[in-house]
């Protein structure tokens, strides 16, 4: 929830979505971005506030295929 309120002053387009189980068994809460953002960039904002971050991902999906890559 943190990370939301601090995604939302930088004014970045994304929603809170469930994470797949192909990433994690866990019932854990993601972020999916809109668009094509700096992932970098938003992986060091909210390490540098202190937010756990598990993983980043691209997700592409296509007709009934998911393809799921880790960036870091």
């Amino acid at each position: 929830m943190r990370a939301e309120k601090l995604l939302d002053d930088m004014d970045y387009e994304f929603e809170l979505k469930n994470i797949p189980p192909e990433i994690s068994a866990d019932c854990g809460l993601g972020l999916k971005f809109a668009s094509v953002v700096n992932y970098e960039q938003v992986y060091k904002f909210l390490a540098r506030d202190g937010i756990e971050i598990e993983g980043l991902y691209y997700i592409d999906k296509q007709d009934k295929e998911k393809n799921i890559d880790k960036i870091r």
